[in-house]
């Protein structure tokens, strides 16, 4: 995934709160987001490049730069290929 791709929501994925869990579904699959992938997931604004969110990652969870920007785009990768997230330029 090019870091500077800016992702943002799907028009067709769902987000819910439930009993303290974030839950994204798009038709019939749903994923319950961990802590971190919560943490990533919420910082999808439309504007933030996938760079912006690994940095993000590694300010608050104090992880090294390189390993936070490999597993934003990883994960922010899943959710584009599960169709939760678009990618723009």
């Amino acid at each position: 995934m090019d870091p500077s791709s800016v992702p943002r929501l799907s028009l067709d994925a769902k987000v819910r709160r439930f009993r303290g869990a974030l839950l994204v579904a798009v038709g019939d699959e749903t994923l319950e987001l961990t802590e971190s992938a919560a943490f990533l997931f919420r910082a999808v604004d439309g504007a933030r490049s996938v760079a912006d969110i690994g940095a993000m990652l590694a300010q608050e969870y104090d992880v090294p730069a390189d390993e936070a920007a490999e597993d934003a785009a990883g994960f922010l990768g899943e959710l584009v290929d599960n169709g939760v997230l678009e990618l723009g330029p």
